[in-house]
């Protein structure tokens, strides 16, 4: 992978994907959609739940259909990556901690 460009004085990390990009301290460092802020398991996730390429591009208007396609196949090539992402971003996977946060300030504001 090799840095190319600067995005609000932050180096742009690009891939082997054309339209896909990373850059420190926009969407979290995940992968995003070259020129805008959307993740790529934004699209994914829409993907998944049952959008279609055509459902997406109505959603996100800005994209271009080979945006799209080029997202879906970067979560393909990196399945362990986004499916690691998918996870962390799921209520299930926040829940336990959001418990345990609550528990723990309900246990502070008692005492």
């Amino acid at each position: 992978m090799m840095m190319e460009n600067i995005y609000h004085g932050k180096p742009v990390e690009r891939t082997e994907h054309p339209y896909i990009v990373k850059i420190r301290g926009v969407g979290s460092g995940e992968p995003v959609i070259l020129g805008t802020r959307i993740m790529v398991r934004t699209v994914v996730e829409q993907y998944q739940l049952g959008s279609s390429v055509e459902d997406i591009l109505w959603d996100f208007p800005q994209l271009s259909s080979a945006q799209i396609h080029d997202a879906l196949s970067y979560y393909h090539d990196h399945r362990e990556e986004m499916d690691r992402l998918l996870e962390q971003a799921s209520y299930e996977y926040w829940q336990p901690v959001i418990e345990r946060m609550t528990h723990e300030r309900t246990e502070n504001i008692s005492q």
